[in-house]
């Protein structure tokens, strides 16, 4: 049977939902009880974590020793039948797909690789007077612009010429509420 999220919950803190509905925090040394609460679920969370993370070592561990030795014999197995395929095609030049009734084996040309370095390309195009070929990326530098505006409202204002910058949308926030547990 599932277990619901709050019964959950309510098991895990020690409280029940009739409790969590009634309770609330109205001093220093309730905060302060809620505070230790806090800690105690946040330190068996990360004790889960912990736990959790070790099992998923240890399975991935297995995995990659019982599948190495599957992996070993799949490229063996791989590689003798490149062989087969490229004596096939010697006998004839045409058999680029071998249809069996366990699969197909295919030999397909692939566009060569390019390894490039993209300064001295980017030096040959600037000396091949090929600029076409280079691409600018500009953005705004946000950081330096920002030290120079002001909010006015839901819009921002240029501090030396009083003009409204277009292109941003100020959004006024809640303040954040955090916890710290120590």
């Amino acid at each position: 049977m599932a277990m619901e999220l709050a019964e959950f919950l309510d098991r895990e803190a020690g409280t029940s939902e009739e409790q969590r509905v009634r309770f609330t925090i109205d001093d220093e040394q309730k905060a302060n009880w809620a505070l230790r609460k806090i800690r105690k679920l946040t330190e068996k969370r990360k004790a889960n974590i912990q736990l959790a993370e070790a099992e998923i070592e240890r399975i991935n561990t297995w995995l990659k020793e019982v599948n190495g030795d599957l992996e070993q014999s799949i490229d063996y197995f791989t590689g003798l039948l490149e062989g087969y395929h490229r004596q096939v095609l010697e006998q004839d030049p045409k058999a680029k797909t071998i249809k069996l009734p366990y699969g197909k084996l295919k030999m397909r040309a692939q566009q060569p690789e390019f390894i490039r370095d993209n300064d001295k390309l980017l030096s040959w195009l600037k000396q091949s007077n090929k600029t076409d070929y280079i691409v600018v990326k500009e953005s705004p530098d946000w950081a330096q612009l920002k030290k120079t505006l002001q909010v006015a409202g839901n819009a921002l204002v240029d501090t030396e010429t009083g003009e409204v910058v277009e292109g941003v949308e100020v959004v006024e926030r809640e303040p954040k509420f955090s916890v710290e547990v120590e």
